[in-house]
């Protein structure tokens, strides 16, 4: 897929994800409906690209009785004398279907694209069906699971020879706790296996609440690729420094 199309797909998916969200049935409660975050901040990546630049992070979700719809977009460009020296994009969308009022049981549909040419990745796609579960739930406790298979096609920018698709297995841990309530953190740990590459990516977040809005964030990432493009490294480091709007 060329990269305009790729690009040409994160502009209009979070348009595509909001109508489907608005032809579904009306929340009920305060506790449903639109909800979301915008995030800027400062970036500083090793790995493939070691370099400092800004983060834009914009997640959006809908929630209703029995389906909540997520949306996450994450940009990250820098250009130094008209030369880029870092740039990734990352679409994730994901539809869940609970099976019980709880919300503790649910299957779940997830697409997500990344393209990162600094790192010889042209795109990155993928699609998922699995099941999903909530392992633990307090009122300051979270940790849930995510098991589930797919498909995946990777094109590589000066590496085509070496261009796959395979069928994927999907495993996620999402993690979160709230120390009080204006301090919380936050870690997910997402795997993806198949014949012709794995992937691990770790997202480790401590959020400390300005007001009923504003937060601010320090996190960290890892993401390591048995299978990158060639001369590519295989690991990846980002840490973050940002601002985060709720609404």
């Amino acid at each position: 897929m060329p990269k305009n199309r790729f690009l040409l797909s994160a502009a209009l998916a979070p348009a595509l994800f909001l109508n489907t969200a608005l032809v579904s049935a009306e929340a009920s409660n305060d506790e449903l409906g639109f909800h979301g975050s915008g995030e800027a901040g400062f970036n500083q990546k090793t790995g493939n690209v070691n370099s400092e630049s800004l983060l834009a992070r914009l997640s959006i979700n809908y929630s209703q009785i029995q389906n909540d719809y997520k949306g996450l977009l994450e940009i990250e460009n820098k250009t130094e004398q008209d030369v880029k020296v870092s740039e990734r994009y990352v679409l994730d969308l994901q539809a869940d279907r609970y099976f019980t009022e709880d919300k503790n049981y649910y299957a779940f549909v997830n697409a997500r694209g990344e393209q990162d040419e600094i790192a010889g990745l042209d795109q990155d796609v993928s699609l998922t069906l699995g099941l999903g579960k909530v392992l633990y739930r307090t009122s300051q406790t979270r940790l849930s699971t995510e098991l589930g298979l797919g498909y995946q096609e990777v094109d590589y920018v000066n590496d085509s020879e070496n261009d796959f698709n395979q069928t994927t297995g999907r495993a996620k841990l999402d993690f979160s706790h709230k120390f009080n309530d204006n301090v919380r953190f936050v870690q997910d740990l997402t795997y993806f296996t198949g014949a012709e590459q794995y992937k691990t990516e770790s997202h480790s977040s401590l959020r400390v609440a300005l007001n009923s809005k504003l937060s601010v964030s320090t996190s960290y990432k890892y993401r390591y690729n048995s299978n990158p493009a060639d001369a590519a490294k295989k690991t990846d480091t980002e840490t973050s420094l940002s601002l985060i709007y709720s609404f």
